[in-house]
């Protein structure tokens, strides 16, 4: 309960309970998972934020039943986490041997920048963030073996 109110902006409980109708004590046993919200009070995460019931339930699938009630993704770029993914495919094609232009290795950073926001749920999060560049760089290897076998196709771009 709680990364639905953080996924929506992080609002005070006092503005999150006028919206549910329940009070900040009610909120806070639903975020600390001593009690379980009734029906109605689910039906109100599903009509007023697009919640998913079944995803409050079991934590599987989207939380976002109504992918149009989720928020906008954020549009700031950390310019150091822009810059360690430049590093690892820097790094790949140094480990290959190839030289490709900086604007080549850029692509390539923000393509796997794009991956990342696809598969963690904090890019802020810089424990989870360092573990996965090294897997994206191995990908980024692997997409790049498979261009190369495939010669004449006009595969020259890895993604």
């Amino acid at each position: 309960m709680r990364e639905i109110r953080r996924r929506l902006g992080d609002p005070d409980r006092a503005e999150w309970t006028g919206r549910l109708k329940v009070s900040k004590n009610t909120i806070a046993s639903y975020e600390r998972g001593e009690t379980a919200p009734d029906a109605d009070v689910l039906a109100l995460y599903r009509s007023e934020f697009g919640i998913d019931i079944n995803w409050i339930a079991t934590g599987e699938g989207e939380m976002f039943a109504d992918p149009s009630m989720a928020p906008p993704p954020s549009v700031q770029v950390d310019p150091l986490l822009m810059e360690e993914l430049y590093k690892a495919v820097e790094h790949v094609y140094r480990d290959l041997g190839q030289k490709p232009p900086p604007h080549r290795i850029a692509n390539e950073a923000t393509a796997l920048f794009n991956v990342l926001l696809a598969r963690v749920s904090d890019v802020r999060d810089k424990v989870v963030v360092e573990a996965a560049i090294p897997a994206l760089a191995k990908e980024l290897v692997d997409r790049l073996a498979q261009a190369a076998k495939e010669p004449g196709t006009g595969k020259r771009s890895a993604s």
